[in-house]
């Protein structure tokens, strides 16, 4: 027998006994009575278990909905918390690509000042060839450091994704 039969045996039995006598055409007003109370106490009890089913599938379904929540609150959370990471990232990333271009920058001006300035005075009659020669050294610094920005980048997130790979591990 499985748990079902096993459950409901003293109401399967009562049924059986009673077809038996409706076959046999022995049915007496106390077995009627005796069915039908024992039906009324069935229809009751499923009541009950109807009544406790319901509740806790209420429950169930405010629990679930408060998880689906709970996980869309947290999905927001990740993806503000992963907004922040990578606005920090880049901030860190543009100072020391800054720091490193302007020290360049600078190096570069002197550089030019000191060994191109004489020779283009001696070569050419007009300033604008240095100032041409600065303007393309400027505009090399502003194309490179996005350039910088970008492997910098690159760079932080590979130590962000190799620290995920070693606390999943």
């Amino acid at each position: 027998m499985n748990k079902n039969q096993e459950l409901y045996y003293d109401e399967i039995d009562s049924l059986r006994k009673f077809r038996s006598k409706i076959e046999t055409h022995a049915i007496y007003k106390e077995d009627l009575d005796a069915f039908s109370d024992e039906y009324e106490e069935l229809v009751a009890q499923a009541k009950v278990i109807t009544r406790v089913s319901d509740r806790l599938q209420k429950k169930l379904d405010n629990a679930n909905l408060q998880i689906r929540e709970q996980n869309d609150e947290i999905k927001v959370k990740n993806t503000q918390l992963a907004d922040t990471v990578d606005q920090l990232a880049k901030a860190k990333v543009g100072r020391r690509a800054s720091t490193i271009l302007f020290t360049v920058a600078v190096i570069l001006f002197i550089l030019e000042q000191v060994l191109l300035e004489p020779i283009i005075d001696e070569m050419f009659d007009t300033q604008f060839v240095s100032l041409g020669i600065l303007g393309a050294l400027f505009i090399l610094v502003k194309f490179s450091e996005g350039a910088l920005e970008g492997y910098f980048m690159n760079k932080e997130k590979k130590k962000i994704l190799a620290k995920e790979e070693k606390q999943a591990g």
